[in-house]
């Protein structure tokens, strides 16, 4: 089988929790690194083919739900999968508010088990609100129910603050549900 063949993400509409990117963990634990590149095809080449990691999905955009309503955040994303249930998020530069100018890395992210307690305890804990620049939307990071739009969109709960040293990090709950 090529490589080509094995990099494809699979068609399959409708997924379980757990062979989903963003799926239930049982504790705090290292998910992915966000990179924004330049080039998104030459980076997914090199990253399949140069590094030996997997592509496993790619998302449309991010779609906020509040108050009954949503609103998207305007940025694409893939997501390669490094082993173990950890990946490498990669975001096409200049794709929506969030992309940031100079260096690659934008954020690290961790998956908990409450996203609200665990937003909570970091602030408690020295950790800082972080405003999320969103297309026609104010939305200051706090924990939010999301779904990962694309052929198999995955719903979430995530909030993002700022460590001690303006390190930018994403907390996120999976969904258990379809």
């Amino acid at each position: 089988m090529s490589n080509r063949k094995q990099n494809r993400v699979r068609p399959t509409i409708v997924t379980e929790p757990e062979d989903r990117v963003f799926r239930p963990l049982d504790g705090p634990i290292l998910h992915h690194v966000s990179l924004f590149v330049s080039d998104i095809k030459i980076s997914i080449r090199f990253y399949t083919e140069g590094l030996g990691l997997t592509l496993r999905e790619e998302f449309d955009d991010i779609m906020g739900l509040r108050s009954g309503r949503r609103f998207p955040f305007g940025v694409a994303s893939v997501f390669l999968e490094a082993g173990d249930g950890r990946f490498i998020e990669l975001h096409p530069a200049g794709d929506g508010a969030m992309s940031p100018s100079g260096f690659p890395i934008n954020h690290l992210a961790l998956a908990v088990v409450d996203v609200d307690a665990a937003y909570a305890q970091a602030l408690t804990a020295g950790g800082m609100r972080f405003d999320i620049p969103v297309p026609n939307e104010e939305w200051d990071g706090t924990p939010l129910d999301v779904i990962l739009s694309g052929a198999r969109p995955e719903p979430m709960r995530m909030a993002f603050l700022q460590g001690p040293n303006g390190e930018l990090i994403e907390l996120y709950q999976a969904s258990t549900s379809n």
